[in-house]
């Protein structure tokens, strides 16, 4: 559509009901509940027999987001097809219900209904009666879309206060969980679903069978998921942290951050509300769920069993649950993303994953613990290469001390004329010159004679080989004695521990306590992050 020309016919009294377009519909609920589907079902039956009845309107096709929040729009699948359909060129109008079914983000509002009237899009909201071609659109919408994302903070703070009484008054939180169902205000067990949850922790608990293949395992015995598919690893796991399947009444473990993201973190633990309550009773034991998720956290710290490039990780990952901050106990995590490829730093995760108010630990360049461990392990093995040359060369004084009666060829040369006198020996056999007794006796003697001559041959050979090894080995350990190309073995090998402590509460200024795996005094370095200097 020409905007442009299309302005100034509405301003000589045309209307888009008098203009030959191709419509689309856009229709949203934010929950699957029934009285939300039926008026869903209400908005495409009304969508459809308006845009029918206009002769000059042409239906291209609705697109219906069903149970999905409208502040956030990347989960929303049918609004973005509707967007790359309009840039496409396949649509000339866009009808919906008001703003609050197109998005209850401002932002959103006014950056996809812009987006659209440059592809030459009109956005007609029909219960606030707003066109997105008219010339006051953009101020009216913005009005109208912070009323409607106004109406979504104050419905978000309304849901939380009634969790918090929900909480106060011992009311169980939340729809069904798998392997119960919920009547009367509590949970009673589901014997179609119990299988599942006992399976899983006994199975994990053995410490044999990780959470994929207990997946598979559920799938063969006809367990799946609500989509028919077997149950994901992610999925497992809540269930197997899961207090409630102890016994436990659980609440306010983990908040929303923003109503507009819906993005939820995790809360500390002196805010969990977590008490054995009778109404909800227990599928596993207290004994057996504490074994289940003591295994859990252990196989969470320990490294990856299954790399790839486990060359290219090891290098990666040489500080990992190396590094402890000494401000909240939790170790340091990698930050190495594509801003940081060149420039890897290492950061404390509470840091990391909640803010420095919660965790004030400094970043430490991983250039700069590369350089401190390389000073620190060249010490160790200083004049190693010295060292190395005078323990070989002690072994090849003592290969070389092995006698030899004969060289190589004189060896080579008496095994010919051995087997040149057995021949000829043969021959006096066969013409009856010498009996059957005499031939064995002498062939044997022969034979002896070719046995040691061989040994000794084989022992020259044997002698070549030893020093030809010895000196791939003597390389191959210098090699490894290279601390700048070895480094990430090293640090695995030699280092139990490195323990983080501010200096004076200064986050440019750091102490590294270095706790050895060897009988070794453990060093303590200050590190000058302002200007990378060791002390």
């Amino acid at each position: 559509m020409d905007i442009k020309r299309t302005r100034e016919e509405l301003r000589k009294g045309k209307t888009i009901y008098d203009m030959n377009l191709s419509v689309g519909y856009y229709a949203r609920v934010s929950t699957d509940k029934d009285d939300q589907l039926n008026s869903l079902e209400n908005q495409q039956r009304y969508f459809e027999e308006m845009i029918s009845a206009n002769k000059k309107w042409k239906l291209y096709r609705g697109y219906i987001d069903e149970g999905i929040s409208g502040t956030a729009v990347k989960n929303r699948s049918s609004f973005l097809s509707m967007i790359e359909d309009a840039t496409l060129g396949r649509i000339d109008l866009i009808l919906t219900k008001e703003i609050s079914r197109f998005s209850r983000n401002t932002v959103d509002s006014i950056k996809y209904t812009e987006y659209l009237l440059k592809q030459g899009v009109i956005v007609y909201f029909l219960s606030d009666n707003l066109n997105t071609i008219q010339e006051d659109a953009e101020f009216r919408l913005t009005m109208m879309s912070s009323l409607a994302q106004d109406e979504v903070r104050k419905l978000s703070e309304r849901v939380k206060f009634g969790i918090n009484r929900m909480i106060k008054d011992g009311k169980l939180i939340g729809g069904a969980l798998t392997g119960y169902y919920k009547k009367n205000g509590r949970y009673e067990i589901n014997p179609s679903e119990k299988p599942i949850i006992t399976y899983l922790f006994e199975a994990y608990a053995s410490g044999v069978k990780g959470l994929k293949e207990i997946s598979l395992e559920l799938a063969k015995m006809g367990y799946l998921n609500s989509k028919g598919k077997p149950y994901s690893q992610t999925t497992l796991a809540k269930f197997l942290t899961n207090p409630r399947y102890k016994g436990y009444y659980t609440a306010r473990l983990t908040e929303v951050e923003d109503y507009k993201t819906h993005k939820k973190k995790k809360l500390p633990k002196e805010e969990n509300v977590i008490y054995k309550d009778e109404k909800v009773p227990m599928i596993v034991s207290e004994e057996l769920w504490e074994k289940a998720n003591l295994l859990y956290e252990k196989r969470k710290k320990a490294p990856s069993r299954h790399v790839l490039n486990r060359e290219e990780h090891i290098k990666k990952c040489k500080y990992s649950c190396k590094l402890f901050c000494m401000e909240c106990g939790k170790v340091f995590i990698r930050n190495g993303g594509s801003n940081r490829t060149q420039n890897p730093v290492w950061v404390c995760k509470t840091c990391k994953n909640e803010g420095v108010k919660k965790c004030a630990s400094p970043n430490i360049r991983e250039s700069y613990l590369d350089k401190m461990f390389i000073d620190l392990f060249t010490g160790f093995i200083k004049n190693r290469k010295e060292y190395v040359n005078l323990v070989f060369n002690e072994y090849k004084n003592i290969i070389s001390r092995c006698s030899f009666s004969l060289d190589n060829k004189e060896l080579e040369s008496k095994i010919v004329k051995l087997e040149t006198l057995k021949d000829k020996l043969l021959d006096l056999n066969i013409k009856g010159m010498i009996d059957d007794y005499e031939f064995k006796k002498r062939n044997d003697k022969f034979n002896l004679e070719l046995v040691n001559v061989r040994k000794e041959l084989d022992s020259y050979k044997e002698k070549d080989i030893m020093e030809e090894k010895l000196e791939n080995i003597k390389k191959s350990l210098c090699k490894k004695l290279n601390v700048r190309e070895n480094l990430p073995y090293l640090v695995n090998i030699m280092v139990e521990k490195i323990e983080v402590f501010k200096v004076n509460c200064d986050r440019k200024h750091v102490r590294l306590r270095v706790c050895y795996d060897f009988d070794m005094v453990d060093d303590n370095i200050d590190l000058d992050l302002s200007n990378v200097c060791y002390k």
